[in-house]
């Protein structure tokens, strides 16, 4: 290469070695920069000189800095045969020798001696050599010298010296211009692409050595098309390596030099690095001068990445941390952007200093308004680890626990909260605190842990401290905890009778006034005001307000407030926006959230599909099971296999281990709601009745006894129905109605098809037919569904053929609609519901003889235990029988075997 982008310089070294040959000796110095092709120009011209039969005698000026140090002479003693005995003086020193030495080799031709790297050479040896040179009587010797000028040298007077002996030259090899790096390419690649010019001579700096190292990086590139632009962030290892190795050649001071300037990054400024460096401003300018004739640097930053990357893997840690905090040090005291101080204090993981902490913090708010949230999580982390101070570490741990939720709500559960709970039992939390502890717990279902705070907040809490749009039953739950805190009798139950306390007198103001008032706020408004009132709020703030980490769980409670309010399109409609906005943000953590709200939308209007994926999208960010969010999202997984007649993944998601936590979870109650639901769909009711039951207690204890927010009574009237107990049913149902705050909806819906299951057969449609007035309106279509079924078996009871077979019809449609590609479905299907609804439900499996025994012996009447005594089998293996035969039927209920079992063939 060095014939292609030096021709000049070398035909000037061939045209003095060709007037050497004549007799005409040359003293030449070749100077540039350090990789700008000096001693590749040397070697060139040496090869040549050595075709034309010249002797070369080669030396290396770094070799005399070794240790211990080879001189000069020794190096070139080592090249030349000794002289014939007698012609030296005896114990000669190297230098003596060589001189002595010199005319015998001079008398085979031409003479080159090649010194590489002069300025390393001592003045002394250098021009005794030269001396030795003119002793000689031929002239056909030529010397070449290779000098960095900008560099340091051990004496001052080489170049001038030099250059004022007679027959002596300068050559001057400076950066590469891009006919040059056109020159070089162009070896390799035919028809080079100009911008790909551009690039490598910007990358190389004009250094013949860096461009050598990038064409190797680069050699799988097509350098003929237009460059893609990723070149530039590309891994590029031998270029790297290069810049390293020039910066070695290039002196300590430069070496260290590069490793400052790597530290920095893009704010290196001559005025940062004295402040890192004992370099003398002088000596500083002449090596950054010297780094940029080298190509190595563009004003004071590296051309490329990869140079930095390499210059600081090549220093252990403990120096890379130390020159990272020097760096905060010198940038803090410059006044620099904090985000800047923390960088090199989290490359340092050093923040023992109470400006570093604040430093850090600093940074971490910048960072998250860039939505940086991954790198706002490292600062606070750091400063966590050093702070010493309890409150500091509160508070660290509160922001954490905020942003955190971004990216992984588990994170936050798990570690946060139980750090911030850790320090509220051992009291060394502030009181300031406690409310941002509790609307944490709160959102994260730990209702009896924020209770724990709210009490001991206890009369520094009032309604005033909750804001607007909190989860929906906050409000409640003040109300009862004022109520409970009061002391009132027991027979005074209920946020309504709460609501209608008066206020106390004096100045202070009273838990009752703290109640009272709540009901005038927005929560208050979820629970005791009109459906449409508390959809339109819900709907006019998630219209105002956008998604922070101050805002999302005012946003999940308001798209809950709509579930509530059965508006179910329009929360599937926000929780599709906010889930798109989540992830163009970067926040996989609020997707979760905003998704697994969507996963519940999508149950209730039967779009099972999408319920699943909802759900995946879930258990992909949520991977720890010891948390809330887990449970619920288990809980709504089952729910979808449940509503698809998948019974055997239902069976394997309660067949997983319980962790301790979910029991500590209100989203623990949608779990148990979901295996109790299983336990019916399966023919168990006791066990789904002590679930149900378990409900009711858990509720009571937490707190949230409430019909809108747990309707647990209805699933335990329900239960007692299947036990054949019409009577507890009914009570059950009286005490849920006499409870519940007397909106429509879903629940009221449920409460009719229960009403309408206890009713006289003449009465059943009519209640059935209000039923499905409310689920219209709701958009439950797997309610939908079931509803009409049992309408239609209430008209066939009554005679109604005609208007049984369209009602049950309307719901296997509507069932099929709801249903993926080969589910089963989980509604009842009548024997006479069309060719095409039995195709789309999926096609009845036929009965082995042994569940048709049983169905047989149910359809009759008997117990689960008077078939296992009849068949002389157990309890358990009539149960799973059981759970077979309401899957291939099709049915939920063992009132319906017989009706189906007519048309299923032995």
């Amino acid at each position: 290469m060095a014939f292609v982008i030096r021709a000049a310089e070398f035909e000037a070294l061939r045209s003095a070695f060709s007037r050497c040959l004549h007799g005409m000796s040359r003293t030449i110095l070749i100077e540039g920069g350090v990789g700008c092709g000096k001693s590749a120009l040397l070697h060139a011209i040496t090869e040549h000189a050595a075709d034309m039969g010249a002797t070369i005698l080669s030396v290396q000026g770094r070799s005399t800095a070794a240790h211990p140090p080879i001189s000069l002479f020794q190096q070139l003693v080592a090249q030349v045969p000794a002289p014939p005995p007698g012609e030296g003086p005896a114990g000669a020193t190297p230098a003596l020798q060589f001189s002595a030495a010199l005319p015998h080799v001079a008398e085979n031709g031409a003479v080159v001696i090649s010194i590489d790297d002069v300025q390393d050479i001592p003045w002394a040896e250098l021009d005794f050599l030269l001396q030795a040179v003119g002793w000689h009587r031929s002239r056909r010797t030529l010397i070449l010298l290779s000098h960095c000028p900008h560099l340091r040298h051990r004496d001052q007077p080489v170049k001038t010296e030099l250059l004022r002996r007679p027959n002596a030259q300068r050559i001057h090899l400076g950066p590469l211009d891009e006919r040059g790096v056109r020159a070089a390419v162009t070896t390799r690649v035919n028809r080079p692409h100009e911008q790909w010019i551009e690039l490598l001579h910007h990358l190389s700096g004009g250094s013949p050595l860096l461009l050598r190292a990038l064409l190797e990086d680069l050699r799988d590139e097509d350098m003929e098309a237009r460059p893609t632009g990723a070149e530039s962030a590309a891994e590029l290892g031998m270029y790297g390596r290069a810049v390293v190795s020039c910066l070695y050649r290039s002196g300590a001071t430069a070496v260290e030099l590069g490793r400052l300037i790597s530290v920095l990054g893009d704010s290196a400024a001559p005025e940062l690095l004295a402040g890192m460096t004992r370099i003398s401003p002088a000596v500083m300018d002449q090596q950054l001068e010297a780094l940029r004739h080298s190509g190595l640097l563009d004003g004071t930053n590296f051309r490329h990445e990869s140079a930095p990357r390499e210059i600081l893997a090549d220093l252990g840690t403990l120096q890379r941390n130390e020159l990272h905090r020097r760096a905060a040090v010198v940038q803090n005291n410059a006044g620099s952007p904090t985000t800047e101080v923390a960088r090199h204090l989290l490359a340092a993981r050093h923040a023992a200093e109470a400006w570093q902490r604040s430093a850090l913090r600093d940074a971490a708010e910048t960072a998250i308004g860039q939505e940086n949230i991954r790198l706002a999580v490292r600062y606070l982390e750091l400063a966590l680890e050093n702070s010493p101070s309890s409150p500091d570490r509160i508070e660290i741990y509160m922001r954490l626990a905020l942003i955190t939720q971004r990216i992984s709500p588990a994170a936050t559960e798990i570690r946060h909260l139980t750090a911030l709970l850790s320090a509220f039992h051992a009291d060394k939390m502030p009181s300031t605190a406690y409310d941002g502890l509790a609307d944490l717990l709160f959102s994260y279902g730990k209702v009896q842990e924020a209770f724990a705070v709210l009490q001991r907040q206890g009369a520094e809490s009032s309604a005033a401290d909750v804001r607007a749009g909190d989860h929906p039953s906050i409000a409640w739950l003040w109300a009862w905890y004022s109520q409970h805190s009061s002391g009132q009798e027991d027979g005074q139950e209920g946020a309504a009778q709460t609501a209608r306390l008066p206020p106390a007198d004096g100045g202070a103001r009273s838990p009752y006034a703290s109640a009272t008032s709540l009901f005038q706020t927005f929560e208050g408004s979820f629970l005791f005001g009109g459906r449409g009132d508390w959809a339109a709020a819900a709907e006019n703030l998630l219209e105002v307000s956008t998604l922070s980490d101050a805002t999302v769980w005012s946003l999940a409670s308001s798209i809950k407030a709509l579930v509530i309010a059965d508006r179910l399109d329009a929360a599937w409609q926000w929780c599709e926006w906010l889930v798109k906005e989540s992830a163009s943000r970067d926040a996989p953590g609020w997707q979760a959230i905003f998704s697994l709200q969507q996963a519940i939308i999508a149950l209730r209007q039967g779009k099972l599909a999408a319920g699943l994926d909802c759900v995946r999208l879930v258990e992909s960010v949520i991977t720890e099971r010891s948390t809330g969010y887990a449970c619920a999202a288990e809980a709504v997984l089952a729910a979808l296999h449940m509503e698809m007649g998948r019974y055997d993944e239902v069976a394997r998601v309660f067949a997983k281990p319980i962790p301790p936590a979910w029991e500590k979870s209100v989203y623990w109650l949608s779990y148990l709601c979901i295996r109790g639901c299983f336990h019916l769909a399966t023919n168990r009711p006791h066990s789904a009745l002590a679930d149900f039951l378990r409900i009711g207690k858990v509720a009571e204890r937490s707190l949230v006894d409430h019909p809108t927010l747990v309707p647990w009574r209805l699933y335990v009237a329900q239960a007692w129905l299947h036990l054949g107990d019409s009577q507890m049913s009914a009570r059950m149902l009286d005490e849920h109605t006499a409870r519940a705050p007397g909106h429509g909806g879903r629940d009221h819906a449920m409460v009719l098809r229960l009403r309408a299951r206890l009713a006289p057969p003449h009465k059943r449609p009519g209640l059935l037919f209000r039923a499905i007035d409310e689920l219209l309106a709701t958009g439950d279509r797997l309610d939908q569904a079931r509803t009409l079924h049992e309408l239609g078996v209430a008209l066939r009871g009554l005679g109604h053929e005609s208007w049984a077979a369209r009602a049950q019809a309307a719901g296997a449609h509507i069932a099929r609609n709801c249903l993926p590609d080969h589910a089963v479905a989980r509604t009842p299907v009548p024997e006479r519901t069309s060719k095409a609804v039995h195709d789309a439900l999926g096609k009845e499996r036929l009965l082995t003889r042994a569940e048709h025994r049983v169905a047989a012996l149910v359809a009759k009447g008997l117990t689960n235990r008077q078939v296992a005594n009849r068949l002389h089998i157990t309890v358990s293996t009539v149960e799973q029988h059981l759970t077979r035969i309401y899957q291939k039927l099709g049915i939920s209920q063992r009132a319906d075997i017989g009706t189906r079992l007519k048309s299923i063939p032995p």
